[in-house]
């Protein structure tokens, strides 16, 4: 039964990655700050990590089972029963918690809490963080009062029965403060050993997709012609072992600077002309929340190709250029890269033209949205 005191009550499904979870703790606190109480329920390998997450930013939460597609033959025979079984589950947690309202946040983690929801009549919304809305939204939003995006839906895809909220992504307040903070760029630079005023390129591949960027950053960059402009490079790899890259760009006569990762992403983009990176959602709405041109390679194993729909939806735009990782060789990249050394204002409209795929208010849209399912 939905809540009937005076605090309104929201319930998140989210869970599998970072990427569904902390646009999640955004949204919730948004809510928290109207007056309203959340309660994530949590799926996916990493939800022991997750559920302490959420008790760091103060949010009530429950572990809920959800079952992936997959696993060959015997994993598709057993998974209507593990769905089954997350199902029941996820409704048993709601008629405990008694929400008014829950919205999901895409991917697996969010279905037996979705199904759950509406076989109790609970008002259900959608967030999609991609421009290929995934399985889980395309089963659910059937159900569901709207479906919150965070970037437009690629043209000629799926689109949904229920209304669609042009929401954005919400983001971390303290990257959306670092944002309108004025930055040190040349301290930033000078810090990692870099030098103010030449031109940087910054290059990251996420969690899952930095492999490739690693290897194939410096093949392209040992294409680039001689008698080229100055470079430098901030690279953040994803892994611990840096040795051999950093003796790679020490060979190439590049000068840079190589971490496994960055919290200052703020400064890091700041201090950079241009971006090689992946395609994700988060990455995105970075790139737009900071203006920053990109050359974006899709990782080609992120579920239903949606990094690669992400990709063509900037590039549509002339907000960035995509190159899919089948294209992008040594000599395609480092082309690339070259264009930007030879003629650097020939990437600028890019990070100008992203910069409307920028949503900072994202997190209150979605709250004001939410405030008119969960409110008594």
């Amino acid at each position: 039964m939905p809540h009937t005191g005076c605090q309104p009550h929201l319930a998140i499904a989210c869970g599998g990655t970072g990427g569904h979870v902390y646009p999640a703790l955004a949204a919730g606190a948004a809510v928290r700050e109207r007056g309203g109480r959340v309660t994530l329920l949590l799926a996916g390998q990493h939800v022991a990590q997750h559920l302490k997450l959420a008790d760091d930013y103060g949010f009530a939460a429950e572990a809920v089972p959800a079952p992936r597609l997959g696993g060959g033959p015997a994993g598709m025979a057993l998974f209507p029963f593990r769905l089954a079984h997350g199902w029941w589950s996820a409704r048993r947690v709601l008629k405990r918690i008694a929400p008014d309202a829950l919205l999901g946040m895409g991917s697996f983690a969010s279905v037996p809490a979705g199904l759950a929801a509406w076989s109790l009549r609970l008002p259900l919304a959608l967030h999609e963080g991609n421009a290929r809305a995934g399985r889980a939204n395309r089963l659910l939003a059937r159900h569901a009062r709207w479906l919150a995006t965070s970037l437009p839906l690629e043209e000629g895809g799926w689109r949904p029965l229920c209304p669609v909220l042009d929401s954005g992504l919400p983001l971390r307040p303290a990257l959306l403060q670092a944002a309108v903070t004025p930055v040190n760029a040349a301290g930033y630079l000078a810090e990692h050993g870099l030098t103010p005023g030449v031109p940087t390129l910054l290059v990251f591949g996420g969690s899952q997709g930095a492999r490739f960027l690693n290897e194939r950053l410096p093949q392209a960059l040992a294409r680039l012609p001689a008698g080229r402009p100055r470079l430098q490079v901030l690279h953040f790899t994803g892994q611990t072992d840096n040795a051999a890259l950093v003796a790679e760009f020490a060979r190439l006569g590049i000068p840079a600077a190589v971490k496994s990762s960055e919290t200052r992403m703020a400064e890091a983009y700041a201090a950079a002309g241009l971006v090689v990176c992946r395609a994700g959602a988060s990455t995105i709405t970075e790139l737009a929340l900071f203006g920053q041109p990109a050359i974006l390679i899709p990782l080609p194993t992120a579920a239903e190709d949606h990094q690669t729909a992400n990709a063509q939806m900037v590039a549509a735009r002339g907000a960035g250029r995509y190159l899919a990782q089948g294209a992008a060789t040594p000599e395609a990249l480092g082309a690339e890269i070259g264009h930007w050394l030879e003629q650097p204002a020939s990437v600028q409209s890019w990070g100008e033209a992203i910069r409307g795929v920028a949503r900072p208010q994202a997190a209150q849209t979605l709250a004001t949205a939410l405030w008119t399912l969960v409110r008594p």
